[in-house]
């Protein structure tokens, strides 16, 4: 599918995945840009071959590619699908980054964050991952790891992402849908991501004056992250009945039940902020909630 933007001369963009994140994308976007967007039913972006005709039949100069293994409901799954989680996460992205790399496209990786733990400190893009590869940590998170692991030799801008939010409470993978729909909680402090300020950063990017040469990381979270007691406070402050209250059984982790080890940090988005100013977590909380309640924000 293309959907074009002909009053510019913008770049053509291809976002591969029509999930949370990839239609999140093509919604902010699309009045800036021509962009093409596919899942992997219309067209095998694994198939080197099949891309290739596409991006030289359609003259597309950036690759944003949104797609992979998450897991239903969580990242539990991919400790059952491991062959499907690695195929997603690391052997088809690596067949696309080569690809745009031998058609000397610029190609922008969405990835994640949950490949570090703990609060001995703000991690930033160059530390090594303590729950990767190498860790008693998730099978999603190994996957994350391995693929940046495997393209430190090639050109690419890989965004670190966690705990997507965006305005529509009803979906299903935000953030706020989540706990607002779980019974049990953990009162953790972590990082997470405004979807539009994410969209934001991705058009930044594509305007900074920077190179593309090489592998490039970006932490792309929202400064002064809140725990998610506070997260659960502001949702019940600035609720004008459009939800019920909130009041969840408080637990401890060992008593959450996964199969899966979780990711809890916090991530520094210093570098990401010289290129995109991104909004505190406590102010786009209240642009949500002012969206939802019909009021218009400053």
């Amino acid at each position: 599918m293309i959907l074009k933007n002909l009053s510019k001369t913008p770049n053509n963009i291809l976002i591969l995945g029509g999930g949370y994140i990839g239609t999140e994308l093509l919604c902010s976007l699309l009045g800036k840009y021509n962009i093409f967007t596919h899942q992997r039913k219309d067209l095998d972006y694994f198939n080197k071959n099949d891309l290739s005709k596409f991006i030289l039949n359609n003259n597309i100069s950036i690759v944003i590619n949104c797609s992979g293994f998450t897991g239903k409901p969580n990242v539990d799954e991919a400790e059952i699908k491991k062959n499907l989680c690695w195929d997603l996460n690391v052997v088809g992205p690596l067949k696309i980054v080569d690809t745009c790399n031998k058609l000397s496209v610029k190609y922008i990786h969405i990835s994640s964050g949950c490949i570090y733990s703990g609060y001995s400190k703000e991690f930033v893009e160059e530390d090594s991952p303590n729950f990767g590869l190498f860790d008693e940590s998730s099978f999603y998170s190994k996957s994350k790891h391995a693929f940046e692991t495997l393209t430190k030799e090639h050109d690419l801008k890989i965004i670190r992402v966690r705990m997507p939010i965006c305005y529509d409470i009803n979906n299903p993978r935000n953030f706020l849908s989540k706990i607002m729909k779980y019974p049990n909680l953990i009162d953790m402090i972590n990082s997470k991501t405004f979807i539009p300020d994410l969209a934001g950063f991705v058009d930044a990017l594509i305007d900074a004056d920077i190179s593309w040469v090489g592998q490039d990381i970006y932490n792309v979270v929202n400064p002064d992250p809140l725990t998610t007691c506070d997260v659960i406070k502001l949702l019940n402050e600035g609720n004008e009945g459009s939800w019920n209250k909130l009041d969840p059984n408080w637990i401890s982790i060992s008593e959450l039940g996964t199969v899966a080890p979780r990711s809890n940090c916090v991530l520094d988005a210093t570098k990401a902020s010289r290129i995109y100013n991104f909004k505190t977590e406590t102010e786009f909380m209240w642009m949500i909630m002012n969206n939802i309640n019909g009021i218009q924000s400053a």
